[in-house]
């Protein structure tokens, strides 16, 4: 656990150090730093762990560059995770406040690994879907 946590927290301080660069030191970059701080400084415990792999999974998310460099290791990977996992358990972890890392990063994995299927655009909506094609 302890070579995972080091291992997380390296990357997750890289992605820290590529949204300052490309943020700038604004108000929300600083509420940023703070609660990742807060993410960084947890034990290397199922929690802790589980928090780090939600964050990384938000910045593949969010963060171009941080899918290029992992798309160097495993582009099949990354590429699903961005066309089609992300898109659909993002949103809906947000919108739950991020409350619980552990099931995004095991829907994530379920979802790369056992479920194939596409899955929609992923609205963004919390919970609010679009309504289908020709039902207006």
């Amino acid at each position: 656990m302890e070579q995972l946590g080091s291992s997380l927290d390296r990357v997750l301080y890289g992605v820290m150090d590529l949204l300052g660069r490309e943020t700038g030191e604004t108000e929300a970059f600083a509420q940023a730093r703070m609660e990742w701080g807060h993410m960084l400084t947890s034990d290397y415990n199922f929690a802790g762990i589980a928090a780090r792999r939600a964050a990384l999974l938000f910045a593949l998310h969010t963060l171009e560059p941080v899918r290029v460099y992992f798309a160097k290791k495993d582009p099949d990977l990354v590429a699903d995770l961005h066309r089609r996992v992300l898109p659909a358990t993002i949103p809906p972890f947000i919108c739950g406040m991020a409350q619980r890392p552990e099931g995004l990063v095991v829907m994530c994995s379920t979802l790369t690994s056992m479920w194939k299927e596409d899955m929609g655009s992923g609205s963004g909506n919390c919970g609010a879907g679009r309504a289908p094609e020709g039902s207006h």
